[in-house]
């Protein structure tokens, strides 16, 4: 299933509402399991948005995820992102396309 993924925050901060209704949605499938990620170094649940063809993610991973709340419009997924090295907590708001 295609959802539009806009990101909630960068790196680590909320992105204020005027500006998150002007950032152009990411259209995608997202995939969720659970699985050993090398950056952490264990088990997490990991999100993703799942791209036609191998190459690199077209957002970070979020790590740890969870959905932290859902409804016939969409879901709001919640959990922490790798930058550069760095980790940053992260929400994606995602709905159907």
């Amino acid at each position: 299933m295609l959802f539009l993924i806009v990101r909630r925050r960068n790196l680590g901060v909320a992105i204020p509402t005027d500006q998150l209704r002007k950032l152009q949605p990411l259209s995608g499938d997202i995939h969720i399991t659970e699985c050993r990620d090398d950056s952490p170094g264990r088990s997490t649940i990991s999100a993703w948005v799942f791209k036609s063809g191998p190459g690199k993610d077209e957002i970070p991973r979020l790590l740890d995820v969870k959905i932290t709340g859902m409804a016939q419009g969409g879901m709001n997924l919640s959990g922490i992102e790798e930058v550069d090295g760095a980790y940053y907590a992260q929400s994606w708001w995602c709905r159907p396309e």
